[in-house]
C-alpha cells in the first residue's frame, strides 16, 4: 500500500499509509506532535499529494493578536475600519481551493476559534466589512503541540473546533521513539547538502553511534541544525563525533521523557544501541559485550 513518506519505524509507516489514503480525501487533518516532530513537512505532503499546483497557505495562529483575526483570515473590504483604505483578500479566499495550514491552532485565543468554528461549519466566511459570505474551498490542515487532550479539557482549545479540524487525527511520534530513522535522515540531508554546496559529505561510524545514542528532545529539527553545524564546521567533508557536539549527560532527560510503549525486539535494540555508543562505536566489542553477532548488531544499526 502506498506510504505518504518513507520511513523504516513500523508505527509510522502504517501512520503513512493512512496519511495516503486521507489525502485522497476532503477530511480535514489534525496532526499532532511535539516541536520539531515534521508536523509542517506532513502537510506539505499532504497537499502535494492531494492538491497539487493549487495554494498552500500557512496562519501562524500564535501570532496573531485577536483583534486582527478577522481581517488576517476573512479579509475585509475597503473602509471596514479606519486604516483599511483597500481591500486586502483573507487567508481562506487566497488559498483558493488549496490547503489552509492552521499552526498552532491550540493557542489561537477563544474569539478567534468561536469565528474560525463558525466559518469551518458553515464552509463560508464574510470579509469584514462586506455582505456578501465567500465559499470556504480549501482543505484544513490544523498542527498542535503534543497534549492537545489536555488543551480540549482545560478549555484552551474548544471541544467543538477540536472535532471540527480531527476529522483524521495523526500523532506524529518524537525521534526518540523513531530511532531507525535517524541515520536515513541524516544521509538524506547530507546528500542534499552536498548538492547544494557542492561537496561529499559522511558520517564516521563513531558520529553515526553518536546520533544514534542522542535522545534528540528537538527531534527532526535539532538534528538538522546540528547536521548543518557541522557541515559548516568540517572543511575535510568527513563529519566525526567530536564535531557534532553533542551532549553525552542525557540520562536525566531520558529519565524524565514519557516511556514509549515497545516491542521486546524495540527494547533489546535501543539497549544493543546503548552499549554500542559506551563501546566507542566498536561493532566487534559491542557485538560480544551483547552476545549477538556483528552481523545482528549491524542490522539493527540501520534500524532493520
Amino acid at each position: 500500500m502506498k506510504r505518504l513518506f518513507a520511513t523504516r519505524n513500523r508505527t509510522v509507516a502504517q501512520l503513512a499509509r493512512s496519511l495516503a489514503q486521507v489525502a485522497a480525501t476532503e477530511l480535514p487533518v489534525l496532526l499532532e506532535g511535539e516541536t520539531g516532530t515534521g508536523k509542517s513537512w506532513v502537510a506539505q505532503r499532504i497537499h502535494r499529494a492531494s492538491r497539487p499546483g493549487l495554494p498552500f497557505v500557512v496562519v501562524d495562529c500564535g501570532s496573531i493578536p485577536e483583534g486582527l483575526f478577522p481581517a488576517e483570515v476573512f479579509g475585509h473590504v475597503a473602509g471596514a475600519f479606519t486604516d483599511a483604505r483597500r481591500a486586502r483578500v483573507g487567508v481562506l479566499a487566497r488559498a483558493a481551493g488549496g490547503t489552509v495550514v492552521l499552526d498552532r491552532l491550540d493557542v489561537l485565543p477563544g474569539g478567534a476559534q468561536v469565528s474560525l468554528l463558525r466559518a469551518l461549519d458553515e464552509r463560508r466566511f464574510t470579509p469584514r466589512g462586506g455582505a456578501v459570505p465567500v465559499a470556504l474551498r480549501a482543505r484544513i490542515v490544523a498542527l498542535v503541540g503534543a497534549g492537545v487532550t489536555a488543551a480540549v479539557a482545560d478549555g484552551r482549545l474548544r471541544a467543538d473546533l477540536f472535532h471540527r479540524v480531527a476529522g483524521f487525527h495523526a500523532t506524529l511520534p518524537p525521534l526518540r521513539e523513531r530511532v531507525e530513522d535517524i541515520l536515513p535522515f541524516a544521509r538524506a540531508f547530507l546528500r542534499r547538502e552536498g548538492r547544494r554546496s557542492g561537496r561529499l559529505f559522511s558520517l564516521t561510524q563513531e558520529a553515526e553511534t553518536a546520533l544514534l545514542a542522542h535522545p534528540w528532545p528537538g527531534n527532526f529539527r535539532e538534528l538538522a541544525t546540528v547536521l548543518t553545524r557541522a557541515c559548516l564546521d568540517c572543511p575535510s567533508g568527513t563529519i566525526t563525533a567530536a564535531l557534532l557536539g553533542l551532549r553525552t549527560d542525557w540520562d536525566g532527560y531520558a529519565s524524565r521523557a514519557a516511556a514509549p510503549r515497545l516491542t521486546l525486539r524495540e527494547m533489546m535494540q535501543r539497549y544493543a544501541l546503548q552499549v554500542l555508543a559506551q563501546e566507542g562505536g566498536n561493532v566487534s566489542r559491542a557485538a560480544r559485550s551483547l552476545g549477538i553477532s556483528r552481523r545482528t548488531l549491524l542490522r539493527w544499526r540501520e534500524g532493520r
